[in-house]
């Protein structure tokens, strides 16, 4: 018979202590054993190690609390899986659902720079984004006018809320931003658009612009 190299024997020595191997396995173990002395040797640790006796007072408990560990392992496990889901819910939360900061002239203003760039300057908080389309044709009380449509929006990462966190409230300044294709234009109306929504047929652009409001008109 050719020889078992001692790494086999050793791999399925738990198999052959529990007597889950086939009749063929447990005689080519048996065999093994008795003219290798370093696998008869690993074989007796491992009987020790694996041995349990049946008792059947202690047996049920020891079952238990098995399985009360594996339980908790098992409820520590879903516990930071959930933790994790909650606090990336969190931070998308902060960074990416952006609210719409509501027009006031104090906050919001449409000015002509000395190179008469016509831009947009948002004076408070820093904001998370700002909105513009390119002046395009809408009919208004039977004249055709190209209108531009803006809106800022804000997230609890850049908004007033975070002062709640932080020490530092006074970083108002000034945002300037250069409005595209302004020569173009003859009124910017401060709304918020969906292009998705008017490219869909839901809306259109002359229903935006009727609840629009008027911040800047060529003179």
């Amino acid at each position: 018979m050719k020889e078992i190299k001692c790494t086999i024997i050793q791999d399925v020595l738990p198999l052959y202590i529990d007597g889950v191997v086939s009749h063929d396995t447990k005689e080519m173990v048996d065999i093994h054993l008795k003219t290798c002395e370093n696998c008869r040797k690993e074989y007796e640790s491992m009987k020790q190690e694996l041995y349990i006796p049946v008792d059947n007072q202690t047996s049920p408990i020891k079952n238990m609390k098995r399985k009360w560990r594996n339980k908790k392992f098992i409820v520590s496990l879903v516990s930071v899986f959930v933790t994790a889901i909650l606090l990336y819910g969190a931070f998308a939360a902060a960074v990416y659902i952006e609210t719409v900061i509501p027009y006031s002239d104090d906050l919001i203003r449409i000015e002509k720079l000395d190179n008469n760039q016509l831009v947009s300057i948002y004076t408070g908080e820093s904001y998370a984004a700002v909105h513009t389309t390119h002046p395009f044709p809408i009919e208004i009380n039977g004249e055709i006018q190209h209108i531009s449509f803006m809106y800022y929006t804000k997230s609890f990462a850049e908004s007033p809320t975070r002062d709640l966190f932080n020490l530092n409230k006074n970083h108002k300044q000034e945002y300037i931003f250069p409005i595209p294709e302004f020569t173009k234009a003859d009124a910017v109306y401060y709304v918020k658009y969906d292009t998705f929504a008017v490219s869909g047929g839901k809306e259109t652009w002359p229903s935006i612009l009727k609840r629009g409001e008027l911040i800047w008109e060529k003179k």
